[in-house]
């Protein structure tokens, strides 16, 4: 703005008006100014106030000039600093930022002071209101606030795509340090799944549109979770793209909900329609709403409901009873399941004979009883039906435990195993600690093969048979019964003249003989004989018939009797149930003979069986005879652990396996790193840069399992060998780790195995 030379006095206004034509044409574009503009002296004095300001200081125009000081409206320190700068006269434009305005002496406004000297004694202040550009700052403050404060994640890129900003749940959710993550592509984040989103969101950002999607993301420990994810292009005001933004929300938890929904609803609908019985859901008109496809499958009357056809949905169910006082019965029970929402149950047997169960339950949604749920089930099967899913659930859960012993057990086993073998190898070899250690030893090799015959109950074992002395295992299998059978037993042994070969695990062959011997005991309360008897022998005609087989055909047999009480003919076709025992509550699990017979299939041979109450029973235990040689017992033989020089990790959730993993490993000299858990062992290594040789794991841990952890490693340092170890793992599982190539340890093990093991897989160093 060019301003005149000389600046007018108020007093002399009109003189002014009339002579000096620049005076003029600087006065209408002052008056004019949608600026409040004021003109002061240098002592602050008011000389000129155009209308806008007189407005926004709220001042009387023709009071204020003159006798108006302009830092009357100014709040400490900005009339101070106005008062220096015009002290000093003001030689180039300045200003005073975001200076408080006072009216009545209360603060009346906020605004920014432009100075302009106009000559060496006065001075145009232009006062700019600030406070849409507050409110604009304000706004923008509280937008920021908001998005820090968002458990979503929001990032900006620029126009290359490169994170320019992330907030702080960027950190929350993904594990990156938001310094690592400026100046990088979003990518990192993806899957490698999601490359053709990727794209996708690129592309309609570059062309000025938004994406909406789902995106699997992965964290910085490498775990993948779901987002549901908004992309939105950034144009600057000529409309060119300048970069995008992404808010993007965890829904792995929803996932997983809607799945376990999905999951719920085809379950629920899968059993509706599998099962035998006819299920109809009535509204409170007792009109038919839905019918699962059971009726296909019983008589065109069941229930008290004859059917020609598919019931038809909106007709009332009671239109399909023919019998009036059947009728009349449902009616009412309908009645009271919906004014109490309490099922009923009703039994009907219909003429032709046949008993129904029929179910009417309420209908409940929200809260309320929306209708009734008849079902019709053919009672006739009912026992037999229920029977079969009794034995069912008993195998399940026979398997379930069986799986959770052998890890838990054989872990025990393992660390007593261990630590006993390493006593062993510091005690001299004639001492009283050296022969206890190997007791121990053996005691505890003993009970990880029982441990694996619960195994051999439940899941089919792989593990492989030998060619043994039947005579052999039978002297073995009565060393271990003598110590728990009652003085008031007499057990005798009648071995065969010549050795018998049979193929079979020994533990399994010596567990079965243990259990018959206890059951023989339980069967003699007051004492009596036990005699055990190999011979071969050619199978009668009524044992052939029995069990399918060509009268006269040569098997092994040893025989375990006992003169005790004898088993009922009507309960011997059930004695080899799981579970089944006629002991009192306490004494019996039922499993002993289920386990004899799953062991005898499994050798390929059958268990016969001769009783007579009152005067004792007989098993026979018919094994296939084989023709191989027969496999020598060996002694075990003590040997040095082996040595060698790497970096071992050690991952296992129990400490006393850590502990000792440890010890014996630094004897063979390597150097060992030790993780109780997937995750640890995953921040151990990226510490140590993958500065690991062999990685040494447990299967069965919280969070990331064995073969999960090795998986990983393997994608982020190929270079290190995998080692697991664990007491039984499913074939799936199995066959998962010899496609990583790993090597696979049997818990108990023993160290020298282990350590071999490990020591082979060490990288061979150059002679060079």
């Amino acid at each position: 703005m060019i301003m005149p030379a000389v600046i007018p006095d108020p007093r002399r206004e009109s003189t002014v008006a009339s002579c000096h034509l620049p005076e003029l044409w600087w006065r209408s574009f002052f008056e004019s100014s949608e600026d409040a503009q004021i003109v002061c002296r240098s002592d602050g004095l008011v000389v000129k106030i155009n209308p806008k300001a007189a407005r926004l200081l709220k001042v009387n125009r023709a009071a204020a000039e003159g006798d108006f000081s302009l830092f009357e409206v100014l709040a400490p320190p900005a009339d101070q600093k106005l008062r220096e700068l015009l002290r000093r006269g003001c030689v180039r434009p300045d200003a005073l930022h975001s200076v408080a305005l006072l009216m009545g002496g209360r603060q009346n406004g906020i605004a920014d002071l432009e100075l302009a000297p106009l000559d060496e004694n006065h001075t145009l202040v232009t006062v700019k209101d600030i406070a849409r550009r507050m409110r604009l700052e304000s706004h923008v403050n509280r937008l920021v606030t908001a998005i820090d404060a968002t458990p979503d994640v929001f990032f900006l890129t620029d126009a290359d795509g490169r994170i320019t900003f992330v907030n702080p749940a960027f950190h929350n959710v993904t594990g990156f340090d938001i310094e690592a993550v400026l100046d990088r592509t979003d990518e990192f984040l993806r899957a490698p799944s999601e490359a053709e989103k990727v794209r996708a969101y690129l592309e309609h950002v570059s062309q000025g549109r938004e994406w909406m999607g789902e995106l699997t993301n992965l964290r910085r420990d490498g775990t993948s979770y779901q987002v549901e994810a908004t992309v939105s292009p950034i144009s600057d005001m000529t409309g060119r793209f300048i970069g995008y933004v992404a808010c993007e929300r965890d829904i792995t938890t929803r996932k997983k909900l809607e799945g376990d929904l999905r999951l719920q609803h085809d379950f629920v609908h899968s059993i509706l329609h599998s099962l035998d019985g006819a299920i109809y859901s009535l509204d409170r008109e007792f009109r038919v709403t839905h019918a699962n496809d059971g009726w296909r499958r019983l008589h065109a009357e069941h229930g008290g409901i004859r059917l020609h056809g598919p019931p038809e949905i909106g007709r009332p169910l009671l239109d399909y009873v023919t019998n009036p006082a059947r009728r009349s019965e449902l009616s009412v029970i309908f009645k009271e399941v919906l004014a109490t929402g309490q099922a009923q149950d009703n039994r009907y047997q219909a003429p032709d004979g046949h008993h129904w169960l029929v179910k009417i339950s309420p209908w409940i949604h929200a809260g309320d009883v929306r209708g009734l749920i008849y079902s019709v089930a053919d009672q006739t099967r009912y026992h037999e039906l229920q029977g079969q899913l009794f034995q069912s659930q008993k195998m399940e859960i026979i398997g379930t435990l069986a799986a959770g012993v052998a890890h838990d057990f054989n872990n025990l086993l393992q660390a007593i195993r261990g630590n006993i073998s390493l006593v062993i190898m510091q005690a001299p070899q004639n001492s009283d600690l050296h022969h206890w250690g190997e007791q121990i030893n053996l005691a505890a090799t003993r009970a990880a093969e029982i441990t694996q015959q619960l195994l051999s109950f439940s899941r089919r074992s792989e593990e492989k048979r030998v060619v043994l002395d039947l005579n052999q295992i039978v002297h073995e299998a009565v060393q271990l019964a003598r110590r728990t059978l009652r003085a008031n037993v007499n057990l005798e042994i009648v071995p065969a003249s010549k050795p018998v070969p049979v193929k079979i695990e020994f533990s399994r062959a010596t567990q079965t003989l243990l259990n018959l011997c206890v059951n023989a005991q339980d069967a003699m309360p007051d004492g009596g004989n036990l005699t055990l008897t190999n011979a071969i022998v050619a199978v009668s005609p009524e044992v052939a018939v029995r069990h399918g087989l060509v009268a006269g055909s040569e098997f092994a047999c040893c025989s375990v009797a006992d003169t005790g009480c004898g088993i009922p003919a009507n309960l011997m076709p059930r004695i080899f149930e799981a579970f089944f025992s006629t002991k009192e509550k306490g004494r019996g699990t039922g499993l002993g003979l289920s386990i004899v017979h799953r062991i005898m299939q499994e050798a390929g041979g059958f268990v016969d069986v001769e009783s007579a109450v009152g005067r004792g029973t007989t098993f026979h235990l018919y094994f296939p005879i084989s023709r191989e040689n027969l496999v020598a017992a060996s002694e075990p033989v003590e040997r040095p652990l082996p040595h060698g020089k790497g970096r071992v990790l050690v991952v296992d959730d129990l400490d006393l396996l850590r502990d000792f993993a440890r010890t014996f490993l630094e004897t063979t000299g390597l150097t060992v790193f030790v993780a109780a858990s997937g995750r640890e062992a995953l921040q151990l290594l990226e510490k140590e840069n993958g500065a690991v040789d062999i990685l040494f794991t447990d299967y069965a841990m919280p969070g990331i399992n064995g073969a999960d952890l090795i998986e990983q490693v393997a994608v982020r340092w190929p270079g290190i060998r995998p080692v697991l170890a664990s007491g039984y793992l499913e074939e799936p599982i199995v066959k998962r780790l010899e496609s990583m190539n790993a090597k696979v340890l049997t818990k108990p093990y023993e160290m020298q195995e282990a350590a071999k093991v490990l020591i082979d897989l060490l990288p061979k160093k150059s002679d060079g």
